[in-house]
């Protein structure tokens, strides 16, 4: 089994464009970008509505979801692999 994740998102992050993203969920992301709104504070991808980002904020400065659609990166840190570290070790 693979670490788990957590998220630093207060929000519904599961319908966010950056997890979603993470989980290949191109198709998904692209019809919640289509017609932009908002643009996410944190990774700068243009959004339909506020729900589908960690942090909105007015739309402007950002960018389309299909200039990177294609990336693997993580466009967001609000994903991050736990990885058990800090945890006591069991005995």
């Amino acid at each position: 089994m693979g670490p788990k994740e957590t998220n630093v998102c207060a929000g519904d992050h599961e319908h966010h464009i950056c997890y979603l993203h993470s989980k290949g969920k191109v198709e998904e992301v692209e019809k919640l970008t289509d017609n932009p709104t908002v643009t996410c504070s944190i990774c700068l991808v243009n959004a339909n509505s506020p729900d589908n980002v960690c942090s909105p904020t007015t739309l402007g400065g950002g960018f389309q979801y299909s200039h990177m659609q294609y990336s693997k990166k993580i466009i967001c840190e609000s994903i991050v692999p736990d990885t058990g570290a800090g945890k006591k070790k069991e005995e």
